[in-house]
């Protein structure tokens, strides 16, 4: 792919990640296509319909995901003395937009995990991650008390911090220093306190977690029908 055509692709799934979190997936193409600064031709080169531009941000994202495990495994190698694989992974993971995007995506179009490409690339991002936050845990630098799926969670809680920042406050910094805290919390030490319950497990890879999610998205649509009650 020539370069000018990387760039437009790049810049296509940036636009449309930005703006599906911002109005829903059912957006009119025409608006990604000016957020990413491209004719609406451009976008259908690349993407001939909406199904394919959302297949398109699902397999970037993952593919970011398992890149960026590959990366912070590498790294930790060549750099013993620095931060732990799961630490920069951590890092990486807050850095996607992960919070505000995937949920947005997957609730409003849940089918599209069934895409082979799709598929293939969340089940490798699921387990590029799973094996680094799980060899932390083995070794015991990473609290075992807390499953990948909260790791998640709190990493992708921390990508959704820029906007919402005091507008006097470094966004990078922040981020940084908000990294750091997670991180710190993360870390296993004898002086851990004790978390309630047991760690929260969910795969949607696991036939009956889909099963939930179908459900409760369909009793979702079903309120959202019947509108507020007067």
């Amino acid at each position: 792919m020539r370069a000018d055509a990387q760039d437009n692709r790049r810049a296509l799934l940036d636009a449309a990640r930005e703006v599906f979190v911002e109005e829903g997936t059912s957006v009119a193409l025409d608006k990604i296509a000016r957020r990413a600064g491209v004719g609406i031709g451009t976008l259908y080169r690349r993407f001939p319909d909406r199904d394919a531009l959302l297949r398109g941000v699902l397999v970037d994202l993952f593919e970011a995901m398992s890149a960026g495990a590959q990366a912070a495994e590498v790294r930790a190698a060549a750099y013993p003395d620095g931060p732990a694989a799961w630490e920069l992974l951590v890092r990486t993971l807050a850095d996607l937009g992960l919070g505000p995007a995937l949920p947005i995506i997957m609730r409003e179009r849940f089918d599209l995990i069934d895409d082979p490409l799709v598929a293939t690339s969340m089940r490798q991002a699921i387990d590029a991650v799973e094996a680094v936050y799980r060899s932390a845990q083995a070794a015991g630098h990473l609290r075992s008390d807390v499953s990948v799926l909260e790791i998640q969670l709190l990493a992708g809680t921390l990508s959704q911090s820029r906007p919402t920042r005091p507008p006097t406050v470094d966004p990078d910094l922040l981020a940084d220093r908000l990294a750091g805290v997670l991180i710190d919390g993360l870390r296993a030490r004898p002086g851990n306190s004790g978390l309630p319950g047991e760690p929260t497990v969910f795969s949607p890879l696991n036939a009956e977690d889909r099963a939930a999610v179908v459900r409760a998205i369909e009793e979702d649509h079903q309120r959202r029908a019947k509108g507020p009650r007067g």
